[in-house]
């Protein structure tokens, strides 16, 4: 029993310290950047030598992998809580972009993170390591969302991959003018977002609506 309670002790201590590490290798990202963000400098500020990083982490480009899924995890759980089943297609694809965006302006580091790793990260033969290739399954969940409201007949006729593409590519606008705009106005573009993608939407004619 107590080796029980030992071991679960100590899957606990390293559980957290893992995290302890992303968080710091989002702040480092945030605030010095991707060159800047060195497992040294990870190290420094999570209280730990570079061993102990490189215990829980294989190498730096493994950590940067870390620390993205840790962002779009917790964004994809707060998206999932306002696109439950049940609601009025509308409902559902307004709270898609609206859970997107607040998550954005909610956590400023996570997203100047996310960029940092996005633009800079590559592979042996320079090719960006995080950038597009086959198939994309957040684009591919938007889209099915939209495709549900027409099956329904709550949204009009219209193709649903190229409008999943215009809002992807408008959230994505927004989280590079959050990480280096200080003008950007967030609560306005997601206004104006939500109106677009309603017309667009909209089972009317866009001339009789």
């Amino acid at each position: 029993m107590r080796s029980d309670i030992g071991e679960r002790a100590r899957t606990f201590t390293e559980a957290a310290r893992r995290v302890q590490i992303i968080r710091c290798a989002i702040e480092a990202l945030a605030e010095v950047g991707y060159a800047g963000a060195s497992l040294a400098e990870i190290a420094r500020r999570a209280g730990v030598s570079k061993g102990v990083v490189s215990y829980y982490f294989d190498g730096r480009d493994d950590l940067l992998g870390h620390v993205l899924l840790d962002v779009y995890t917790r964004a994809g759980a707060a998206i999932a809580e306002r696109t439950a089943a049940g609601q009025d297609p509308a409902a559902v694809v307004r709270g898609y972009i609206e859970a997107n965006l607040a998550f954005l302006g909610e956590h400023p580091a996570d997203v100047a993170a996310v960029v940092e790793v996005a633009a800079n990260a590559r592979r042996p033969d320079g090719s960006l390591r995080f950038g597009p290739g086959g198939e994309d399954p957040v684009l591919a969940h938007l889209e099915q969302l939209l495709r549900d409201g027409q099956a329904t007949g709550a949204f009009g006729d219209f193709d649903a991959r190229s409008l999943a593409i215009l809002i992807r590519g408008a959230i994505d606008t927004a989280s590079g003018r959050l990480a280096t705009d200080p003008a950007f106005d967030l609560a306005a573009y997601t206004g104006l977002l939500v109106s677009v993608v309603e017309k667009a939407t909209n089972a009317l004619p866009w001339e009789q609506s």
